[in-house]
């Protein structure tokens, strides 16, 4: 018997249509007592940003499975204008995962924009029921 999900895929994406960027300024409301940003903030807008990224890849909600990776590579201090890019590396047939690089650019010193971190994330779209569903599979190209 013919898999019965297997004319709910749709056609393949290209890991551009996927490309989600977020940008926010740190305020000092998320510092720690370090001074710098909690890493728990960071890790949201990360989540936040792959979240979209799965979404939009999905066309529908997607959940959360697994940080695979999360690395921080700098401190962020409030000012800094955090951008948050996110775009699919790979596509199973109801998993995704999303590759997200963080960068901050330091407005309360003059310097260049920094990356400050990066992950990886493995989402499942989910029907209206919570339930895993199809998604496209991915095209050539690999996540910029």
């Amino acid at each position: 018997m013919a898999d019965p999900t297997a004319t709910l895929r749709t056609p393949t994406k290209h890991p551009a249509e996927s490309r989600v960027t977020l940008a926010h300024i740190m305020s000092e409301h998320d510092t720690n007592l370090y001074g710098t940003i909690h890493g728990g903030v960071v890790m949201k807008l990360i989540d936040d940003a792959a979240a979209a990224s799965a979404g939009r890849h999905a066309d529908g909600p997607a959940v959360t499975v697994s940080v695979d990776r999360m690395t921080f590579l700098a401190p962020v201090r409030a000012g800094d204008l955090l951008t948050v890019h996110a775009e699919l590396e790979r596509a199973g047939r109801t998993s995704m995962t999303v590759g997200v690089r963080v960068t901050a650019e330091r407005w309360n010193a003059s310097g260049p924009t920094a990356e400050v971190a990066t992950g990886r994330l493995t989402f499942v779209a989910v029907n209206a029921d919570g339930r895993p569903r199809p998604v496209p599979a991915l095209s050539g190209g690999t996540a910029a």
